[in-house]
């Protein structure tokens, strides 16, 4: 082969060899920065749920107006139930016989077999009930110190935190802190019913009632089922009273009014546990610095 052949050759694959070098570092940079954004949305969103916990917590203790001795109280306890938490789950993560039975029903799935040998599957029982014996013991636990902090509340306290919703922007009302009820949006609407000019009643009477209906079908729990027909006459027929009503007999009538259209829309909800409440809000961990501040401060 001439000079200038293999002179040629050695260029090309040179240019080859940088053309795929190229390629390949294209590829890795295309995933570097999937998985760059993938990770910086994963931050962001974590981000945001710790927000909208702090303000939670802190829309709740703003409301029950704890005392310096209440707060302290809280603090500890909070403390002994993040303690609480981190040994119940070491003492999961420790359960190496745990992973190695997944493992083994793993490996059985990936032949394509649905039969779990016998063996694996007693293996697998076992250490899912001494799993659920830890987070049963875990859980008591934290019932025990929900208690201690129950038992150190007022009654108007308790009264708040078990009326309390959980809220970013708290309206005030009647001494209430948390999410407005519904019965509040019901009120809005029947005042704009009531003063509403009777040609424009007319023509969009329906539309109200449906558009009333529609918003409520989009609480209710699956399977709750909402004859619209009855429904729609109903509503109908307390509009047309309130249409009907002197401004003083509305004014004094309307919040049991829309107390009663609620009860007719929407399904009774069972009350919450306070224990449950308190463990939710007053045993989070973004707790703990929350009060170490206040408590700071005095």
């Amino acid at each position: 082969m001439k000079k200038e052949d293999r002179f040629a050759s050695s260029e090309i694959n040179r240019r080859d060899k940088n053309k795929k070098f190229l390629s390949e570092l294209m590829v890795i940079l295309f995933l570097f920065f999937i998985l760059l954004s993938y990770s910086h949305a994963q931050d962001i969103d974590s981000r945001l749920k710790d927000i909208i916990t702090q303000i939670h917590v802190l829309n709740l203790l703003n409301g029950l107006e704890l005392s310096k001795q209440q707060m302290k109280l809280i603090l500890d306890t909070a403390k002994e139930a993040q303690e609480a938490r981190n040994k119940t789950r070491e003492a999961i993560v420790q359960k190496e016989e745990m992973f190695q039975a997944y493992q083994e029903v793993l490996r059985v799935a990936k032949t394509g077999s649905l039969m779990i040998p016998q063996g694996i599957a007693a293996r697998v029982h076992r250490v899912n009930l001494e799993v659920e014996r830890t987070k049963k013991g875990g859980m008591e636990k934290m019932a025990a110190l929900a208690v201690r902090i129950k038992n150190n509340l007022s009654p108007h306290q308790l009264y708040i935190l078990d009326d309390y919703k959980p809220c970013i922007i708290p309206p005030l009302k009647k001494g209430k802190i948390g999410q407005a009820s519904d019965a509040d949006g019901f009120v809005r609407v029947l005042d704009h019913i009531h003063h509403m000019p009777p040609d424009q009643y007319r023509l969009r009477r329906d539309k109200i009632a449906q558009d009333a209906i529609d918003k409520v079908k989009t609480k209710v729990p699956p399977g709750y089922i909402i004859d619209e027909g009855k429904l729609k006459d109903q509503l109908l027929k307390t509009m047309e009273d309130v249409r009907v009503m002197s401004d003083v007999d509305f004014a004094i009538k309307k919040e049991k009014i829309a107390e009663n259209i609620k009860a007719q829309l929407l399904p009774e909800k069972p009350p919450i546990n306070i224990g449950v409440k308190i463990e939710r809000f007053l045993l989070q961990p973004e707790i703990i610095p929350i009060l170490e501040e206040r408590v700071k401060k005095g």
